[in-house]
């Protein structure tokens, strides 16, 4: 326990030697366990992600098909730039490859934070006299994504939405090996008193849960 102690960054630590502070808990006991938490949440999120990726693919290419992902008149400059950057990482550029081959490497090259984005309202694409507006509940929601979310109403883009973005905000936690046993920051979301709002850890699986749900009612069954 010592030789792990020396390795953990004071500052790192401190949290956990607060909380066990007048006890006889061990902080790296602690800090173990919350890691063990952790990888538990991360292992449910990597099956979630998977699973929604793959349907919000498969109703992209149903309704724009297998190219959607290049089609200026459906996406907005920021999400162009995701999918360039996805290409690029794939070496998708390389060699002369079918469609189907081409949308499945690129669908599991794009992260996480690109399929949260294209649930969102859009923004703009384009420049000068041709920029115009993407409203992605137009041009993605209603055509094919809602699709993707059986068990959700048609106009309920904002719902998954919402639910995908604390998702995405535990995932980035877990990823950057940030604890969460004590709640999940909200980027963009304020208490009254101007601190960070932080979901309690049961809310943040039970919102994982909820979106799995969205996706598949089986899914969400057996992730419980």
């Amino acid at each position: 326990m010592r030789r792990l102690k020396a390795t953990v960054p004071a500052p790192r630590l401190a949290p956990y030697e607060m909380a066990c502070h007048g006890t006889d808990a061990d902080p790296i006991e602690l800090y173990r366990w919350a890691a063990s938490v952790g990888l538990a949440m991360f292992d449910d999120l990597g099956t979630l992600e998977v699973a929604m990726r793959s349907a919000m693919a498969r109703e992209l290419a149903t309704a724009h098909g297998l190219r959607w992902y290049s089609r200026t008149d459906i996406l907005d400059d920021d999400t162009l730039r995701l999918v360039k950057d996805a290409w690029r990482v794939a070496r998708l550029g390389r060699l002369a490859q079918p469609d189907e081959v081409v949308h499945g490497k690129l669908v599991s090259t794009l992260m996480f934070g690109f399929w949260v984005k294209i649930l969102g309202r859009g923004t703009w694409q384009g420049e000068g006299p041709d920029r115009q507006r993407r409203i992605y509940d137009t041009t993605l929601w209603k055509p094919a994504l809602r699709h993707a979310f059986p068990n959700v109403g048609a106009v309920d883009r904002a719902l998954v939405e919402t639910a995908a973005r604390r998702v995405q905000a535990l995932r980035n936690r877990i990823a950057h090996h940030e604890h969460i046993i004590w709640g999940v920051p909200l980027p963009g979301e304020k208490n009254a008193d101007g601190s960070v709002v932080r979901l309690p850890l049961g809310e943040a699986h039970a919102v994982l849960l909820a979106l799995a749900g969205y996706v598949d009612q089986g899914l969400e069954s057996w992730l419980r």
